[in-house]
């Protein structure tokens, strides 16, 4: 390993060091929009619903293929 490329390694890695000090500084924008103003609250329940109606189609798309396939095999 040539000495320009521990350098660069050395430089890397340095910087990945920094990064966690980084993402604890400061508060930043969900905290100042969403929790304070309790908006939060209306994503996860929009998101719920929408995960919730999803998983209730696919299920009702699997009754009907079982149904098509059990007609199918008869």
């Amino acid at each position: 390993m040539s000495s320009k490329h521990k350098w660069t390694l050395l430089v890397l890695l340095t910087m990945l060091d920094c990064l966690p000090t980084f993402a604890q500084s400061g508060t930043d924008w969900l905290e100042n929009t969403m929790f304070a103003s309790g908006k939060i609250n209306v994503v996860v329940a929009v998101v719920a619903t929408v995960f919730v109606l999803i998983i209730a189609y696919l299920i009702s798309i699997d009754r009907k293929l079982k149904k098509l396939e059990e007609r199918d095999k008869n």
